[in-house]
């Protein structure tokens, strides 16, 4: 039985052995009373904190615009308890770089950190000798991951009240570290102060055992990988146009080459590997070689996109090997993992600049949008290899974590994830293009891509870490 038919029923049973009529109305006035107060505790279990923000498709996680909400917990006459929103960052901003005394202001529902005041601050903050303080609850898959944070100047990161990351120091520079993490919500807090000159913070973070880093062993003077190495450096992606030049600590920018090596969990179903290389490459999997060109004297297939099947049968561990090497002239290199058993995008391709009109073709069979057309056209039924325009967009499915989209693009360029423009580049001319971070969480989340062509070479290429 429950408490409250307990109650129900002893009151009754006190009623009944009462002698008198004051007694008998004593009882039912603390049965009524009984009553409305357990009403009013189920009624105000959840009390929000001001308007609701509208649900958002079941497919999409979009907590921008959510407001807290506060717990009233089910004993109604203990105190609300306040229940931090979830994915969002709450900011305390301190006009001091010791985060003391009160914030001079706050702010709920921060959607990022990633911030890059230069010599500057945050608003109404003085551009030297402020701080502040990041708490939030966030959601995880149970997995591998790292934490990458960027500061100028010092830096503290807890999660679940453990610390992680103790950089409270002058200076600027990234940290790093790797932790293994439950399925659910995590509480986060960071932060972060600033002493003097310019100032900036970031953190994100990614699920390493899906979306490994890329070791790298670089090679200078040197195209085929040997007599020793140069130097190590770890790569978010491999992802580089280096045109004439060549990584920054190479001291001469012809004959160099690089051996990147990584070990990642791959789900199964097939999978699909992009290369290209300006303009010698060999692919490993598991130690044996899928393919190579440009990569010996008079062998093609190099400075040209393309791409190798990896079917994998369950979810599991596969090492990739991808070595690079530049003989002179310009110099790329990029590799790129699609996995083939999500939704295709759907393309639209117009004869004109504005996406205007009807389009010529409407594909829905495009497995990515990484393209290297040159000086010709992505469709025979286009007009002409220059003035064209093409929307991309599809369902792409994420693991939680924080991203970071890239573009590069000849010419103009849109992107758009959840409805949220990220980027906006529509203008002639080539260029390399960072959206700000964005979490999302598990699921599919729409994604648009939006392209044209002005004249000469066409490009389009989308990636995001």
């Amino acid at each position: 039985m429950s408490l409250a038919s307990r109650l129900f029923v002893g009151s009754l049973s006190r009623c009944e052995r009462a002698s008198s009529r004051s007694g008998a109305l004593a009882g039912v006035v603390l049965v009524l009373a009984f009553l409305v107060a357990a009403a009013w505790a189920v009624t105000l279990v959840w009390i929000p904190s001001g308007q609701a923000a509208a649900a958002p498709p079941a497919t999409v996680q979009n907590t921008e615009d959510q407001t807290p909400t506060q717990l009233l917990t089910a004993t109604v006459f203990l105190p609300l308890i306040n229940r931090p929103p979830g994915n969002v960052w709450f900011g305390e901003y301190y006009a001091n770089d010791a985060l003391s005394g009160e914030p001079a202001y706050t702010i709920a529902g921060e959607a990022r950190i990633d911030h890059d005041w230069g010599d500057g601050s945050p608003a109404d903050l003085p551009h030297d000798h402020f701080s502040v303080r990041w708490t939030g609850n966030w959601s995880f898959e149970l997995g591998e991951y790292t934490f990458f944070v960027y500061a100028d100047d010092g830096v503290r990161l807890w999660l679940d009240d453990e610390v992680l990351i103790d950089a409270w120091m002058l200076g600027q520079g990234w940290h790093l570290v790797e932790t293994s993490l439950t399925e659910g919500a995590h509480a986060l807090k960071l932060e972060y102060f600033e002493n003097t000159g310019d100032a900036g913070v970031q953190i994100r973070w990614r699920r390493t055992d899906l979306y490994p880093l890329w070791p790298g062993a670089y090679y200078k003077d040197n195209a085929w990988l040997e007599d020793g190495v140069d130097f190590r450096r770890t790569d978010s992606v491999i992802q580089f146009d280096w045109g004439y030049g060549c990584p920054v600590e190479l001291s001469t920018c012809d004959n160099f080459s690089i051996s990147w090596n990584t070990t990642r969990v791959f789900e199964p179903g097939t999978h699909r590997i992009y290369i290209y290389a300006d303009e010698g490459y060999r692919l490993y999997v598991d130690g044996v070689l899928k393919g190579s060109g440009g990569w010996y004297d008079g062998q093609t297939g190099g400075s040209v996109d393309v791409s190798y099947l990896l079917e994998v049968a369950s979810l599991s561990q596969h090492h990739i090997r991808y070595d690079f090497h530049d003989r002179g002239g310009q110099a790329e290199a990029r590799l790129w993992i699609e996995y083939l058993e999500h939704p295709t995008w759907t393309a639209e391709f117009y004869s004109n600049k504005s996406l205007s009109g009807t389009p010529v073709v409407v594909d829905s069979n495009q497995e990515i949008i990484y393209y290297d057309w040159g000086w010709g056209k992505p469709k025979n039924a286009l007009p002409s290899t220059d003035n064209f325009s093409v929307r991309w967009s599809g369902d792409r499915y994420f693991h939680s974590g924080t991203y970071r989209f890239k573009m590069f693009a000849d010419d103009g360029v849109r992107l758009w994830v959840d409805g949220e423009l990220l980027v906006d580049e529509w203008h002639d001319g080539a260029g390399e293009y960072s959206a700000p971070l964005k979490y999302l969480g598990t699921g599919y989340h729409h994604v648009v891509v939006e392209y044209f062509e002005n004249t000469g070479l066409a490009e389009i290429r989308f990636w995001w870490e």
